[in-house]
């Protein structure tokens, strides 16, 4: 595995120099600046509010990124047919697959790095602005809601990778992916609200187990949303922490590994 680093470094490298990286940093830093001025909107709520538009900027701008580089390095390298150039100097796809997915997980660590502090210093400034009774921020679980987003969007790279493993089209990647990505979202709480029930909804056994299997099958990404305590100061337990971390890791995991499975049998033309 002495091939990974180098594959990773390039690929850190690339993603660096793509328009797609320096755009949307533009935009975010537009969307940053805002902050103050909407969460006055809410005077009685102003620093939940710029907390929470704070954190909600980034996940939007950690998602594209995270879809649209993680769509771009495979097919790249696919569309120019570099990858043959690769697999020629006694790299084995394995070593490309994982080297690839580490090279982006480090440009989503340094992209949530530099996006959480612009969300900090935005959420800080309205907090020093703002008297302690229109609430405070908490920054412990601010910085927990950041670390949990990140390893989200990495999991997402792994789904990524997966689906282009075996498909031609980036489009396609794209879509599936966030297809995913929706589901995930949506799943907890859908399956939840069939469990539970509700008064007057007739719940369809069968729509029932299909949820369920889908919870099971689908990765769960509500898990890692942590914003909500963030904004308003909630308590979270260690299990709370721990069991997402871990799912985090162990899907990730087997999503790469069947990707880089895949991508051994796969004939390039």
């Amino acid at each position: 595995m002495k091939h990974l680093w180098p594959i990773a470094k390039i690929t850190f490298l690339e993603g660096l120099r793509s328009r797609v990286f320096f755009g949307l940093f533009i935009v975010a830093l537009l969307l940053f600046s805002s902050t103050y001025t909407m969460s006055y909107l809410f005077p009685h709520d102003v620093v939940k509010v710029a907390v929470d538009l704070g954190l909600g900027i980034t996940s939007l701008v950690g998602l594209i990124l995270t879809l649209f580089l993680g769509t771009q390095l495979l097919a790249k390298d696919l569309e120019r047919r570099t990858i043959h150039m690769v697999l020629a100097k006694a790299v084995s796809r394995s070593e490309y697959v994982v080297g690839k997915f580490a090279g982006l997980s480090l440009i989503i660590v340094c992209s949530m790095i530099v996006l959480g502090g612009f969300a900090a210093f935005a959420s800080w400034t309205v907090d020093l602005l703002t008297a302690d009774q229109y609430g405070v921020v908490h920054w412990p679980t601010f910085v927990l809601a950041l670390s949990m987003m990140t390893l989200m969007f990495m999991l997402l790279a792994s789904v990524i990778f997966f689906f282009s493993s075996f498909v031609s089209s980036t489009f396609l990647a794209l879509g599936l992916t966030l297809v995913i990505y929706l589901i995930g979202q949506s799943v907890e709480e859908l399956k939840h609200f069939l469990e539970t029930g509700a008064e007057g909804v007739a719940i369809s056994p069968v729509f029932l187990k299909i949820v369920t299997v889908a919870y099971y099958i689908f990765p769960n990404l509500a898990a890692f949303n942590f914003k909500t305590q963030a904004a308003h100061g909630l308590s979270v337990s260690l299990s709370d922490v721990v069991w997402p971390f871990l799912y985090g890791v162990f899907y990730s995991g087997v999503m790469i590994a069947s990707a880089a499975w895949i991508f051994r049998r796969r004939e390039f033309t």
